[in-house]
């Protein structure tokens, strides 16, 4: 069986993560020929272009299409022409949840570092976020699951395209710290690692909310990743800075910073989970992980994606404790 286009997706970046994963496949998921009716290139992007002359001749009806036509009048003229080899026409979105599903050793590599056929699976086995979870602060953050479990769960990696806002996740990150500021929840800041981003976030809350009244620590380790840059971040916050073994460190009071969930998941493997905020670089897989170390503990999240990279997506994971209870 082999594997054709219905067209192709020239500058369309709804397309980049197909395509990505086509590059980390290339000897296990291989196009045959991306089909137009007439042919103009060689090829596209390294895959041979043919016309329906000479794919007249290499299409059997059980092989697969993909429709990847870019504008409805070439839609409908590919279209007819795979209609009548008797091959259907199948969206990227079918063909990616196919291969997954039938991936049981894991052999393909995803466009997402961490995430693994059998982790999608999981997520499918799963119910989805509902709107009466009660672990969402707020609507936004609902969405925000919902959107990324739709996308994940149904291979539509193309929506991902739908977060592409403008935004950075330096300025989220900034965003989540004035808003949780404003409620009154910010009181001790605790950076565990991936320094640069959560300290310039913090110097720009200091300087928004100057009457805001918080200290902070920050881990050897960060300390150490900062290099040179260090002894600036050590002035800047000289009069809110307290050593890490601090009482303010390990109250229950404290937002803990990480760069992934992996750390704050590995830390409640020692003791209780605190609040923290960090970026969920396994996206929506990485909120089932914070579930389950909670387990029955409660907790509320604030999910935030603030592009269309994947990994970019932050969580603000607020505990009972962060609230006085």
């Amino acid at each position: 069986m082999k594997i054709f286009t219905a067209g192709w997706s020239l500058q369309r970046p709804d397309h980049n993560y197909f395509k990505h994963f086509l590059r980390l496949n290339k000897n296990k998921v291989s196009i045959d020929g991306i089909v137009y009716p007439k042919k103009i290139p060689e090829d596209i992007e390294g895959i041979p272009v043919l016309g329906f002359d000479v794919a007249q001749n290499l299409v059997a009806p059980d092989d697969t299409v993909l429709d990847i036509s870019s504008t409805p009048e070439l839609k409908v003229e590919l279209k007819a022409f795979f209609e009548g080899k008797g091959a259907k026409l199948l969206s990227v979105a079918d063909f990616l949840d196919r291969l997954i599903t039938e991936d049981q050793q894991d052999a393909l590599r995803l466009p997402f570092a961490g995430i693994a056929a059998s982790d999608i699976r999981k997520l499918k086995s799963a119910p989805p976020p509902s709107l009466f979870d009660q672990h969402f602060v707020d609507a936004e953050s609902y969405e925000v699951a919902s959107k990324l479990d739709t996308i994940f769960r149904n291979a539509e990696w193309n929506r991902m395209v739908e977060f592409d806002r403008d935004d950075t996740p330096g300025h989220v990150l900034f965003n989540v710290l004035l808003d949780l500021n404003a409620r009154g929840l910010v009181k001790h800041l605790h950076v565990l690692d991936t320094p640069r981003v959560f300290l310039d976030a913090i110097l720009k809350l200091r300087l928004h909310a100057p009457a805001a009244s918080f200290t902070v620590s920050v881990s050897d380790a960060a300390f150490a990743d900062l290099g040179g840059r260090a002894e600036f971040y050590r002035r800047s916050l000289a009069d809110c800075l307290v050593p890490v073994d601090g009482s303010e460190a390990s109250a229950g009071q404290a937002i803990q910073l990480a760069g992934s969930a992996e750390t704050l998941v590995a830390a409640g493997a020692r003791k209780p989970l605190q609040s923290a905020i960090c970026f969920m670089p396994r996206s929506i897989m990485d909120t089932i992980a914070i579930r389950n170390a909670f387990g029955d503990r409660q907790y509320r999240v604030l999910l935030r994606q603030p592009d269309t990279t994947v990994e970019n997506l932050l969580a603000a994971v607020l505990t009972p404790a962060l609230f006085g209870n």
